[in-house]
Formats: structure tokens, C-alpha cells, sequence
């Protein structure tokens, strides 16, 4: 005669789940993201959370992405740092006309805590430019964001480049080269700490 076999209930995996509230860094005043679930509080570190700016400081910037990596938990609120910002494509191609110039950067740098970043810049010209107007232009945003990444620290610099304070300042002295609709800094990465 066999043996009857015993039932045994399924746990559900999910159930054993906690829940972490998300907070954006001190930057932000920690405004709260929303949840996230992880067994222990140590698995969610590394992890990485999107938001846009509109939802952090409550305006209408839904193009400006921001990517945070979870450092480390205090009960049950997951602490952040920003990993990187990005303006939307979106936008980005919406800004280009006919009859204009689009010149991007990159540049790879330090900031004056230690940090190497990669920041990108997009600029927009209001006609036609010539190749010795884009060296120009390309030489002051090199200068211009060396000098901010040099006097300022990571979280400042992330600062300044989210509320546009980067680009206006290199704006107001390109338009002195070639007329200039706009300037913004399309993306900053935190390469390492």
C-alpha cells in the first residue's frame, strides 16, 4: 500500500515582502518617491529608482529625468544619492529648427569632493554657425563646467545643473559668440565616488 502524501501550502514569496518608502536626497528636502519592496532592508541597496524633477520639487520639468541608487535604509525609508540626471530626447529634438546648429559636448571631470562625473551639453544656436564659432563654444563650455565641477561638490553641482543654473551661466557668455536659443545640460553621470 503507498504511502499518502502529505499537502503541503505554497508560501507566497510576495507576502514575505516588507515595504520601503523611497526618499530623494537631502537636495531634494528627502521628499518621498514611493515604495519599494525587498525582503531584508541590505537587498535593496545598489538598487536604482527613477523619477522625474517635476515630482520632487512639485513643477512642471516632467523632461528632466533623475536616476537615484539606493545607499542605505533607516527603518523602514530607503536613502538615496542621484546617480544621474537626463533631459528627455523628446525635448531635446524639440528645440532643434531648421536653419540652426545643435552642438553637443562631453566632458569628463572631478568634482571638488573627489567625484568623476561625465557631463553632456546640448546647445542650440539661432542661425548657422562657422567652425571657428562651434570651437569657441565648445572651448567655454569645457572651461565652464571644469571650473564649476572644481569649486563645487557633487551634490551642488547636481543642483546647479538641475535647475539650469550650468546652462544659463554658459549661455550668457556664448551668446557673446553667436546667438544662442539655448543651452542645457542633456546629461551628468556619476561615473565613480
Amino acid at each position: 500500500m503507498a504511502k499518502p502524501v502529505k499537502k503541503t501550502k505554497a508560501v507566497d514569496k510576495w507576502k514575505l515582502k516588507k515595504q520601503f518608502e523611497v526618499v530623494a536626497p537631502d537636495i531634494f528636502n528627502n521628499v518621498a518617491i514611493g515604495p519599494v519592496y525587498s525582503n531584508e532592508a541590505e537587498g535593496l541597496i545598489g538598487r536604482n529608482v527613477e523619477t522625474t524633477l517635476s515630482k520632487l520639487v512639485n513643477s512642471n520639468q516632467h523632461h528632466v529625468k533623475l536616476k537615484l541608487i539606493i545607499t542605505g535604509t533607516k527603518g523602514f525609508t530607503a536613502q538615496t544619492s542621484v546617480k544621474s540626471v537626463e533631459i528627455s530626447r523628446a525635448y531635446i529634438s524639440s528645440q532643434a529648427t531648421p536653419g540652426t546648429d545643435v552642438l553637443d559636448s562631453s566632458l569628463k571631470t572631478k568634482t571638488k569632493d573627489g567625484k568623476t562625473v561625465v557631463v553632456k551639453t546640448v546647445m542650440f544656436t539661432r542661425k548657422k554657425a562657422h567652425a571657428d564659432q562651434k570651437r569657441s563654444l565648445r572651448k567655454l563650455v569645457d572651461e565652464s563646467i571644469i571650473s564649476s565641477a572644481q569649486r563645487l561638490d557633487y551634490d551642488r553641482l547636481v543642483q546647479e545643473v538641475v535647475f539650469g543654473k550650468i546652462g544659463s551661466q554658459i549661455f550668457n557668455k556664448g551668446k557673446k559668440i553667436i546667438p544662442l536659443g539655448r543651452v542645457e545640460v542633456r546629461k551628468m553621470q556619476l561615473l565613480s565616488a
